[in-house]
């Protein structure tokens, strides 16, 4: 009786999240350039990538930024029917929900370490043990600050945590590299030290474990925005560092 209703209930959820095609999409505006607010608007590579793959399948797509931490949750319980903001795919995130292909075709995950300009104690990832490391609440960055056997320090935006760092209320902050380069040019007292690399599979869009037909008409879109010039435009407008890397992976373009 409970598997039942638990069909029942997904059902339902897709049913309401589903009409006059609309696709209901959770994300988190703090991680510039993929999402951020510009003006009280929601700007970036990903809400650009989403909305042309939402014209492409025919569906209005209704924003809901919110905290990072709470999206896993909000699709879920139906709140949302997919996910895009920067999310990486990990085995622990594979067992509760779908992932497209990941969309990030042309960067290698990489993360760094940032700490004061003042600070000599932190050089490097070996220095970090012990030591108090900001992230955001729910970000991959939690796996680094384990294995470097840090002391986890959660924020609600990676805003708060480099402000946290330019007060000296903290040692260091992991975040990602691509996101780094927009974030420090407003903290002028924070440098690099060291680069972490992901092995997991880079940026993908989550959707619920029902959704199998909605993940492979998304991923046969992702191919097709990424073929038909549409990704380079978007590249070219948010990562114009990496256009040269894109074309030479991608000669059609």
């Amino acid at each position: 009786m409970k598997k039942v209703l638990k069909v029942l209930f997904f059902i339902f959820i897709s049913s309401i999240c589903f009409c006059n095609n609309i696709l209901y999409v959770g994300t988190n505006a703090e991680f510039k350039p993929y999402e951020y607010l510009e003006e009280d608007k929601l700007v970036g590579f990903d809400i650009e990538l989403m909305e042309a793959i939402g014209e492409k399948l025919n569906y209005e797509i209704k924003w809901n930024n919110m905290s990072f931490d709470g999206l896993l949750p909000a699709l879920q319980l139906g709140k949302v029917d997919a996910i895009i903001a920067g999310l990486t795919q990990t085995p622990e995130r594979a067992k509760i929900v779908n992932f497209s292909i990941p969309y990030m075709f042309i960067f290698s995950s990489k993360h760094i370490i940032v700490t004061q300009n003042n600070n000599e104690d932190i050089i490097n990832k070996e220095s970090l043990k012990g030591k108090n490391i900001g992230i955001q609440l729910g970000s991959i960055q939690e796996q680094f600050v384990t294995q470097l056997e840090g002391n986890p320090k959660y924020f609600d935006s990676w805003t708060g945590a480099l402000m946290a760092l330019n007060q000296e209320k903290l040692d260091a902050v992991i975040i990602d590299e691509l996101s780094a380069k927009e974030y420090l040019k407003n903290f002028k007292d924070i440098k690099q030290v060291d680069v972490l690399v992901d092995e997991q599979p880079a940026a993908s869009i989550a959707f619920r474990k029902n959704e199998k037909e909605l993940v492979e008409k998304i991923n046969d879109i992702i191919i097709e925005l990424r073929d038909n010039g549409k990704y380079l435009e978007l590249l070219e407008k948010y990562f114009p560092q990496n256009v040269a890397e894109f074309k030479a992976n991608y000669p059609q373009n």
